[in-house]
């Protein structure tokens, strides 16, 4: 029965902690791999393939691992509003990785704990205080940093890497929804369904913005956005086609961000504070920056300007007030979140 995973041992807390570094990992390489998945095509039918084909999948693991897949009836609402904070998250990611650079996708990620913590006061799951408020207002400024020198000034590129940068952000917001509306979830049933019937709903949602998108010229012209006019048009023009440059990056985020970065992030948020699950994120911009400049460095720049990859550069040093913040966050005691004998 769905209901069974209550009987869990709870982990060590190296395990937990083990499989939240793993997925920030998984996170941070697939900001780079993802940008050479919508390179010259659609982000959009990038996300619905991604979930279309890992919703399926984490469905039939669960069934397989459980012998359950349909969710009780009590928790339909709660499951569906899970799937809007996952698909809101997938979508506006994979966006603003079009329009803008992956560096700077993975520079917004330590901002999510700021969303947990504020998303958290306002259901009433922890209290406001004034170093709290202090702690969001100053990651809050390392986060309108990055925005501001990274949008590139003014004219139309400036506009479009200034709606990354949004699109970015409100991908943060639809992360911490998803941790804080699937904490409930995950203490009633295994973590792996919980993911599946996330995915499942995220699918749906996505076909039908899919749809929309795909149907809008407006929406095309902005999406498939590229330096070659070229290529550009050729994405307006089959919005449904998938190249073969598409295929592998593809592979990466099913296998590894929706089913094995999710599933960890998923099973380890049954176990630890959501404000904790979400402070891992610090590690994706280390880990993307790091694959950037390694690869330019081994390709070139040039070569690097083509997929749009930059180097971190002085937009990213926000991070460093978003990493304040959050130390500021963290200064302030919590009296729950212990499992297997320590505290997460």
């Amino acid at each position: 029965a769905p209901g069974g995973g209550r009987a869990m041992e709870p982990p060590r807390l190296c395990a937990v902690h083990g499989a939240l570094v793993a997925s920030q990992l998984l996170f941070g390489g697939g900001a780079i791999v993802g940008k050479f998945g919508v390179s010259g095509t659609n982000p959009a039918l990038f996300c619905l393939l991604r979930e279309g084909i890992a919703g399926p999948l984490l469905l039939l693991t669960a069934f397989a691992a459980t012998g359950s897949a349909l969710p009780p009836w009590e928790d339909v609402a709660r499951i569906c509003a899970a799937g809007f904070g996952l698909f809101s998250n997938q979508l506006f990611f994979m966006l603003g990785l079009k329009l803008s650079d992956p560096v700077s996708g993975s520079a917004w990620q330590p901002s999510q704990p700021i969303f947990t913590m504020v998303l958290a006061i306002c259901v009433g799951y922890e209290q406001a205080s004034c170093r709290r408020a202090a702690g969001v207002l100053v990651a809050v400024a390392g986060a309108v940093f990055m925005v501001l020198m990274g949008s590139g000034g003014s004219g139309e590129s400036g506009s479009t890497q200034l709606l990354g940068h949004i699109f970015f952000c409100l991908n943060c917001v639809g992360t911490s929804a998803y941790v804080i509306i699937s904490k409930a979830l995950v203490r009633k049933h295994p973590p792996i369904l919980v993911t599946s019937w996330s995915y499942v709903v995220a699918s749906a949602m996505m076909l039908v913005s899919v749809v929309i998108i795909n149907s809008s010229p407006w929406c095309l012209q902005l999406f498939c956005d590229d330096k070659d006019p070229v290529v550009a048009a050729a994405c307006a023009d089959r919005p449904w086609h998938v190249p073969g440059a598409m295929v592998m990056p593809l592979v990466y985020w099913i296998l590894g961000n929706s089913m094995l970065a999710y599933g960890a992030l998923t099973w380890a948020n049954r176990f630890a504070k959501a404000s904790v699950v979400s402070a891992y994120t610090v590690l994706q911009p280390a880990t993307s920056g790091t694959l950037s400049m390694l690869l330019i460095l081994a390709n070139g720049e040039a070569w690097g300007d083509k997929y749009g990859l930059e180097a971190p550069g002085i937009q990213d040093l926000g991070l460093l007030g978003i990493v304040l913040g959050l130390a500021i966050l963290f200064s302030v005691p919590t009296s729950d979140g212990f499992v297997g004998g320590g505290r997460a």
